[in-house]
């Protein structure tokens, strides 16, 4: 009997299956990669695969490109390389999203304009937005933060941007912000004020981290009571006026507003 207790490993084989294998599938498939090459009695005694299933199981695993089938008498397997595998897959499942991302564009209707403010409360959802704004940037950021610690994961793709846009980055107090590659301007006394908490009828704001995209749309990151979120502005006059300040403080490197 071939079984091989250390071929079959529990996590790898969640892995497989999160990728599309089933059960049985994701057993044969690591046991022929540790034997290379076998015959169906070999892999199911070692991958523990009832013997009513394993031709099954080695033919959609050579159907899904994970096995090469070499006949003859008895019939040999042999698994294909595992960096081929994943290769492969990775091929087929940036086929599959762009198509289902451009399904999904035909969906879209027309619709009446959305509103100019909008809220958003979720955590992952909230950095997402950052990001996505970071990639629709086209001549000119302004970030405000008084917080490093949620500045950090942002601060890479700004290092990228600065080679493609004027990036102004305006903080409470540049020490605080030891990231390499970027210029930090410290905020005068009025700006302090916006990017600082604040108390409206017992109610606690703590801005947490802002950004002005190309004059038109800003998102602010902000805590109130202690709860994040996130406030989408497409008020272009807002963020107009907003930059003709930063401008006229000396923040930004022009006065053209």
């Amino acid at each position: 009997m071939v079984v091989l207790d250390n071929l079959i490993d529990e996590e790898l084989i969640l892995r497989l299956k999160k990728i599309g294998l089933n059960e049985y599938e994701a057993r044969a498939y690591l046991s022929l990669v540790g034997l290379r090459e076998a015959t169906a009695r070999e892999i199911l005694e070692a991958g523990r695969i009832p013997q009513g299933r394993i031709y099954d199981v080695l033919k959609n695993l050579a159907n899904k490109g994970y096995v090469e089938i070499q006949s003859g008498f008895p019939t040999y397997y042999r698994a294909v390389d595992p960096s081929d595998v994943i290769q492969n897959l990775d091929k087929e499942y940036t086929r599959m999203l762009r198509e289902l991302e451009d399904t999904l564009k035909d969906r879209h209707i027309e619709a009446p304009p959305t509103y100019p403010v909008w809220i958003i409360s979720n955590e992952t959802a909230i950095s997402n937005r950052v990001f996505a704004l970071l990639k629709t940037v086209d001549k000119e950021l302004i970030v405000f933060s008084n917080n490093p610690d949620y500045f950090r994961p942002f601060a890479e793709e700004l290092r990228r941007m600065k080679k493609q846009c004027k990036l102004y980055i305006i903080v409470d107090d540049p020490k605080k912000f030891p990231f390499r590659g970027l210029e930090f301007r410290p905020a005068n006394a009025d700006i302090l004020s916006f990017i600082s908490d604040f108390d409206i009828d017992g109610v606690i704001y703590c801005n947490v981290f802002s950004m002005i995209v190309d004059g038109k749309e800003s998102f602010d990151v902000m805590t109130i009571n202690g709860k994040r979120i996130g406030m989408v502005t497409k008020l272009p006059i807002i963020n107009y006026v907003l930059r003709r300040m930063l401008s006229h403080l000396h923040l930004l490197d022009d006065r053209n507003g």
